[in-house]
């Protein structure tokens, strides 16, 4: 009577894991505003959500086995059951766990400045499926606040199907205690060009650059900004970040602020990349990234470059002394476009002559790199996306540059 118990309250309980994954993942699909590939964001939604039920999946399987529940069960040996238990238990640790483990490393970069510049670098936000829930943004949110830096550096890639209220999603990020700069993505452009009718208009009331606006978040898409950055108080006490065009160290502020309290160290450029149809590079209007090559050329303090990719960095001048710094996050296309670049060129890690691609983790991919038209530093990101698990936990880079 005992086992029959067992037997229906296993069953039960089997029925309810399966129907709340698969509901569950198919009411956040809806809730991810998926314009394309429905069947896959569930597909991968499914994942996610399963991964949450492992304990419990992982006790029905040891307790099934020792009490012999059905003949399929009492068939396997223990030595499956420990792996299929330890399988699962990695599962729930890399997909639940982990992305919760945030952690803050520190960096040290050579620029030749007149005085040192304290930046954290966020690279790889990913926030829509899986990453960017509410704790995972107060916590980051949080941690930036406690970091003595000068201001924040996002590399772009924002999204990876996010809710179709976006500003709501995003709007923690309001609570960051320092100037944020950021650039955005190709897939963030295109996430911009696929909600916007042919007339223009966009399709949901929430956009990437709207958000944005509200969030005093400081977009630089082909525009360059001085370092330390004058700040001036908005109404909520928060300090924001003025912006300027030009890169001759005398920037067009928004409220007149001393010089001497913020002496200008070093230049800000964000480097846009555009999507690769003529229209949307049309709608965003992205400037040439040959005129702002000139425009860093031109600049009288060393520059550092936020960008979200590697693609176009055979474009800066090679002259410049020093180097520019190119900030950037450890996407697989970079990967690519190193080693594209490699070919021609010497790139090096420094303290270690070994190649970016050495490693198979990206974790030990991210650190400080030589190239002949700048220094690279490759930041390995916070966000999750393609499958849910990740293997290397997120992290904030503080670069101290001297």
């Amino acid at each position: 009577m005992t086992d029959h118990a067992f037997y229906t309250l296993s069953i039960t309980t089997a029925a309810a894991l399966l129907a709340y994954i698969i509901l569950w993942s198919g009411l956040q699909t809806f809730n991810a505003n998926p314009t394309k590939r429905f069947l896959r964001i569930w597909s991968k939604l499914t994942l996610y959500y399963a991964a949450y039920t492992m304990p419990v999946w992982a006790l029905l399987l040891v307790i099934g086995r020792v009490q012999e529940v059905t003949p399929l069960l009492a068939q396997l040996s223990p030595s499956v059951v420990l792996m299929a238990t330890i399988a699962m238990g990695l599962y729930f640790y890399t997909v639940v766990v982990q992305p919760n483990c945030l952690r803050v490393q520190h960096h040290a970069v050579d620029l030749d400045l007149s005085a040192p510049l304290t930046v954290a670098v966020l690279a790889d936000l990913r926030i829509g499926l899986y990453s960017g829930k509410p704790r995972h943004i107060r916590k980051l949110v949080a941690t930036i606040n406690a970091l003595s830096a000068d201001a924040v550096l996002i590399t772009g890639d924002w999204l990876y199907y996010p809710s179709a209220d976006l500003v709501g999603q995003l709007m923690l990020f309001k609570g960051v205690n320092k100037p944020v700069y950021t650039v955005m993505s190709t897939s963030d452009l295109r996430y911009q060009s696929i909600n916007t009718t042919k007339q223009g208009q966009p399709l949901l009331k929430d956009t990437l650059a709207s958000a944005f606006d509200v969030l005093d978040i400081n977009y630089i898409g082909q525009q360059c900004t001085s370092l330390p950055l004058k700040c001036a108080q908005t109404g909520n006490g928060r300090s924001r970040a003025n912006q300027t065009s030009s890169v001759k160290g005398h920037p067009n502020t928004r409220t007149q602020t001393n010089p001497k309290d913020n002496p200008v160290v070093a230049v800000l450029c964000g480097w846009q990349d555009v999507p690769k149809q003529s229209s949307d590079a049309k709608t965003l209007q992205v400037p040439s990234k040959v005129a702002l090559s000139a425009e860093i050329a031109q600049a009288t303090k060393p520059v550092i470059i936020l960008a979200s990719r590697f693609d176009s960095i055979s474009d800066l001048p090679k002259l410049l002394q020093p180097r520019p710094l190119l900030i950037t996050g450890a996407a697989k296309a970079i990967q690519k476009n190193i080693l594209k670049a490699q070919k021609k060129q010497d790139i090096r890690r420094i303290g270690n002559q070994s190649s970016l691609l050495d490693s198979s983790r990206m974790g030990k991919q991210r650190g400080l790199y030589q190239h002949g038209s700048a220094q690279i530093f490759v930041s390995s990101g916070v966000g999750t996306r393609g499958l849910p698990f990740r293997l290397y936990r997120p992290t904030i880079d503080v670069l101290t540059i001297r």
